[in-house]
């Protein structure tokens, strides 16, 4: 399968500390990859990376073939970032924003319009579509900013723990879109704490901790092991990262 996202050997310093040490991973086309770790994993920091918002110190990124560091433009045009700390265009209203972020991403009118309804109908933002964003909850901003990458229609969409603080019928309606969305060939990077749900949508499930890979496991590794070897993705998870071992199933 082609891969949306090559990164190999990615390292991030921040003046001693080794955010990111080594890391490899691989997303194929038509996937939803999760990333999963402890807090201080190196996860973000990777995501920032992949998405060219900051430069690597070591390693190479390739994006659908698009070398980051030599084509840096065209990376971030094949890409669309959902950052944990939240950047929005706070005096804007919801359907201005993404009207804004279409247009950036080189949506016709007619398009425009068809994905904003329907992103805005899916986050359930149709009926704040007038307001301001300031004056939206927190979750209310992370479902806009989900909008916001995804109605480009990216090859690959990175979404940094863009499910926290999310109502049941959002988080449902989105885990639905994400899975569509692979289907037609996009790909998803996807990080996040809430193991259940990742278990449940994930096709692969990347480990790492102190900016390192400890282990991979397919969605037919999950599926084999989980519940006969471990009870949960949960059980697997604490186990590698207590013990330190690195080793599929």
């Amino acid at each position: 399968m082609t891969a949306a996202l090559e990164v190999h050997g990615l390292t991030k310093r921040y003046g001693s500390h080794v955010a990111v040490d080594g890391l490899d991973l691989t997303v194929p086309a038509g996937s939803l990859t999760c990333l999963i770790g402890p807090n201080g994993a190196g996860k973000s920091t990777t995501m920032r990376t992949i998405a060219g918002l900051q430069m690597a110190d070591a390693g190479r990124v390739v994006v659908q073939g698009v070398d980051v560091t030599a084509d840096p433009a065209e990376a971030r045009r094949r890409t669309a970032l959902t950052p944990q700390d939240l950047a929005l265009f706070e005096f804007l209203t919801a359907h201005e924003t993404l009207g804004v972020v279409g247009r950036l991403r080189g949506l016709d009118d007619a398009t425009l319009d068809e994905r904003r309804d329907r992103w805005l109908e899916l986050t359930g933002l149709a009926r704040d579509r007038d307001r301001v964003v300031t004056t939206f909850s927190g979750g209310m901003k992370r479902k806009l900013a989900i909008a916001s990458a995804l109605i480009g229609d990216p090859a690959l969409a990175i979404l940094d723990e863009s499910f926290t603080g999310l109502d049941p019928e959002s988080t449902d309606a989105i885990r639905r879109e994400l899975r569509a969305f692979c289907d037609a060939g996009g790909a998803v990077l996807l990080s996040s704490h809430v193991l259940d749900m990742v278990q449940a949508i994930a096709d692969h499930v990347v480990l790492v901790a102190r900016g390192q890979h400890v282990a991979t496991l397919s969605r037919a590794e999950m599926d084999e092991a989980i519940p006969s070897k471990w009870p949960s993705l949960t059980a697997w998870y604490l186990e590698l990262t207590q013990t330190g071992r690195s080793e599929t199933a």
